[in-house]
């Protein structure tokens, strides 16, 4: 369980996806995105050498812009 309460499962979600830099086939690469400490998370590959964190306003600006290109 997290602190929020719920399980840790619920709050990690594995994507498939695909890698410019390394290359290989589609889905080769993995995406983990989480939620911690109020804040999403992208870790590519699913290593913490890079991360991308955004709160929740920033979080809300690409859905807004993945829901508008997505339809």
């Amino acid at each position: 369980m997290t602190s929020e309460g719920q399980p840790a499962r619920a709050r990690r979600k594995a994507i498939p996806a695909t890698c410019a830099l390394h290359r290989g086939p589609i889905g080769f690469a993995n995406l983990m995105v989480s939620v911690s400490n109020g804040k999403i998370v992208f870790d590519p590959h699913v290593t913490g050498s890079c991360v991308i964190t955004l709160d929740e306003a920033e979080a809300c600006v690409l859905r807004d812009l993945l829901t508008e290109w997505l339809g």
